[in-house]
């Protein structure tokens, strides 16, 4: 596949969507877990292991639960490998995931978990989106050894819909930037490009950011609905 790159002007939106993200602040033990019906929503971010025996536990003894919203969800410090035990959770449980806001880093791991993946009736398309980025130690050190386990679990999550070398790219970006997916469908965005690529987060809104003209967020199996 041949990835295309544009030089992208991003929409004044999508910063505000990524600058209230990244400045929320979120203390230590923040991951808030709410049920409202078929829906268990998680905020936050995810420190350990505990959390994912709560929010696993939560899901067994609440059987209507039928979908994950993942709302303003940071990966936090349980790494990209911990997340993949709410990835299989959520696959294994046969739950569909829904996106309200940013869902990055290692929340986009657990969002490829679900059956169905779209964002939620309640969010607004054009401030929700799922990011990327590869897997780095607390010092910044990249984690290269793990690149085979993240582009497969992607390729395998997404039906076998994400190219190798999307799942590549999406690993290889640094640990302030991010492969960005925003549903096409739903959010409209400016000349049809739903999937930005940016080394640096601070560099959205001053043409450091790039569209990728070739990736479609629901080709590539990121969205479903």
């Amino acid at each position: 596949m041949l990835i295309r790159l544009s030089a992208a002007a991003v929409a004044a939106w999508l910063l505000a969507a990524w600058c209230t993200l990244v400045s929320s602040p979120t203390p230590a033990g923040a991951a808030e877990f709410s049920i409202e019906g078929e829906r268990l929503t998680m905020s936050g971010r995810i420190y350990g292991r505990h959390e994912f025996d709560n929010f696993s536990s939560l899901v067994r003894k609440n059987p209507a639960v039928k979908i994950i919203v993942m709302k303003n969800f940071y990966g936090g410090r349980a790494g990209t490998a911990g997340f993949f035990n709410f990835t299989k959770f959520i696959r294994d449980s046969n739950l569909a995931t829904e996106v309200d806001g940013g869902c990055y880093p290692a929340c986009a791991i657990a969002f490829m978990g679900g059956v169905r993946r779209s964002i939620s009736p309640k969010a607004d398309p054009k401030k929700s989106f799922i990011a990327f980025h590869g897997a780095y130690s607390r010092g910044g050190k990249p984690e290269p050894s793990f690149q085979p386990t993240f582009v497969s679990a992607l390729r395998r999550y997404s039906g076998g819909r994400m190219p190798e070398d999307v799942a590549r790219l999406a690993y290889a970006m640094p640990p302030k930037g991010f492969l960005l997916f925003l549903d096409a469908r739903k959010a409209k965005p400016k000349k049809g490009i739903s999937v930005i690529a940016c080394k640096d987060g601070s560099e959205l809104g001053k043409g450091g950011c790039t569209g990728i003209i070739d990736i479609d967020s629901h080709k590539v199996g990121v969205f479903t609905h």
